[in-house]
């Protein structure tokens, strides 16, 4: 029992180590969209945001795999060889296949038709190639930094030089006087100054690199023993991105605009479970070995329902302060309200449920992607269907409708494969009481009608919170469920 108590506590610790560096980076997110959306405009942010969700899924490929099979090479290999050498082979093939996906994005967009790219979108992927690498990179020191369980150096260079420094870099190139440019100028600097700390901080956790006695091991065989991963990267990648691609394609810069805010807003929500990502992921590793998936999928399955209860007032909150958030940018952003709501939705339930694709992962990476593809070819096929008619709260709802689909599929092949089932109500208690509370927060509203907008909204936010901790509370009182996680293997 203290085994797997010190197992939760450990979650529990890196998650809350994590978390502070999130909401550190949320304050300078919030601060560049602004900055974005005020001094570029809607349509030169939509098109930054179309390049950089080309980039980020461009980086899933280039890395590897290695944010998380860099943990599996360095317990399996660091007993023969040097640790920090294992990391230089990793950052040798993350390198050249990231250069070698920057040149093919580059020569892509130079070689395609003219009007299937628009002109700025096209600029923006050319200007932001090279910083595949870049964030390929940052990704995979920051895996080895956090494998010595040292948390500190990702969350500093993510958090804050990452952020702020593109915050800065945004703000000097406006006042420069550069246009588009500026947006991808900060995107070079933060990711640079970022880059520059997390190779400072694997350093100081791994240890001297000795370049002069390091032989690097052949590429191939590495390529082979990664290939599953990157493929299962590049699938998330794209699950998590195509939304975005089919709003530029199908609506156009101004409208891919307002749906990237709405897709940066919802961010906290993914990010409480991003929180939990750096500790659980290698914990339930080590209760899949010890204790087999049946138990592992108890464990997650409070895992999963721990997430949802901290997802939930977040979700909440942005019911009753999302269109004055959303009109802070500038008022055509409120256009994006529902389409707010619905990709916050859909980032809960999958973040939350999807804690036990790690089980699939580990067993049965091609069952894994089978869930993947489903949501893929589920959210394709809604957008096609609702995007022209519904516009970006139509590709949203596509989002949630993959969404769904994809944990339909996850919770039959857990079933099948491993004799894994949860009662559906085990989650109840948590969505019941969000439910309520977002009733009476309503009802509070209803009774401030015709009050001044700060008290309408602070009311509903308020009323809304209180009621969801309290009738959280009273649930856990009165059914005698925890939100503990002592069910894991301590690692």
């Amino acid at each position: 029992m203290s085994e797997q108590g010190s197992a939760g506590r450990v979650i529990l610790g890196g998650a809350r180590a994590t978390a502070a560096g999130f909401i550190i980076r949320f304050g300078a997110r919030i601060a560049f969209l602004y900055v974005a959306a005020r001094l570029f405009g809607i349509a030169l942010f939509g098109a930054y945001a179309l390049a950089v969700a080309a980039v980020e899924l461009a980086v899933t490929i280039g890395g590897l795999g290695y944010k998380r099979l860099l943990f599996k090479r360095l317990e399996e290999e660091g007993v023969d060889r040097p640790v920090p050498h294992i990391l230089l082979d990793a950052l040798l093939l993350v390198t050249l296949a990231s250069l070698a996906l920057g040149g093919l994005f580059a020569l892509a967009v130079l070689a395609a038709p003219a009007g299937l790219i628009a002109e700025n979108v096209g600029f923006a992927l050319i200007f932001l190639a090279p910083m595949i690498a870049g964030q390929a990179l940052l990704d995979t020191l920051s895996a080895a930094s956090r494998w010595t369980r040292k948390i500190r150096y990702e969350v500093l260079s993510r958090s804050i030089l990452e952020p702020y420094g593109a915050l800065i870099a945004a703000l000097a190139a406006f006042a420069l006087g550069y246009g588009e440019e500026g947006l991808l100028i900060s995107y070079w600097a933060g990711t640079l100054a970022a880059l520059a700390y997390a190779a400072f901080g694997a350093r100081r956790c791994l240890g001297p690199f000795r370049f002069s006695a390091w032989r690097p091991k052949p590429l191939l065989p590495q390529l082979r023993a990664n290939a599953e991963a990157t493929l299962n990267d590049m699938m998330n990648g794209l699950f998590y991105r195509v939304d975005l691609y089919l709003v530029g394609i199908l609506l156009g810069e101004g409208p891919a605009g307002i749906y990237g805010m709405a897709r940066q807003i919802r961010v906290p929500v993914r990010q409480v479970r991003q929180s939990f990502d750096g500790l659980l992921n290698p914990i339930i590793a080590r209760t899949l070995a010890v204790k087999g998936a049946v138990e592992t999928g108890a464990a997650t399955a409070a895992a999963a329902r721990l997430i949802l209860a901290l997802q939930l007032p977040i979700l909440i909150a942005l019911v009753f302060a999302g269109v004055p958030l959303l009109a802070w940018f500038g008022p055509a952003f409120t256009a994006g309200y529902w389409a707010l709501l619905l990709l916050a939705a859909a980032d809960m339930i999958q973040g939350a449920f999807g804690v036990s694709d790690l089980i699939i992962l580990y067993r049965r990476p091609l069952a894994q992607l089978s869930v993947t593809a489903a949501n893929i070819a589920v959210n394709l096929l809604a957008g096609a269907l609702l995007i022209v008619p519904f516009g970006v709260t139509g590709a949203a709802l596509s989002v949630l409708i993959g969404v769904l689909a994809g944990a339909l599929i996850r919770r039959l092949s857990l079933r099948r494969h491993f004799g894994i089932g949860t009662a559906f109500h085990y989650s109840a208690g948590p969505a019941g009481a969000a439910l309520l509370a977002v009733a009476a927060g309503l009802g509070i509203q209803a009774l401030l009608r015709g009050a001044p907008m700060p008290l309408h909204d602070g009311a509903g936010i308020a009323a809304g919170l209180s009621s969801y901790a309290l009738l959280l509370k009273l649930w856990l009182r009165l059914s005698g469920e925890t939100l503990g996680l002592d069910r894991f293997e301590a690692a």
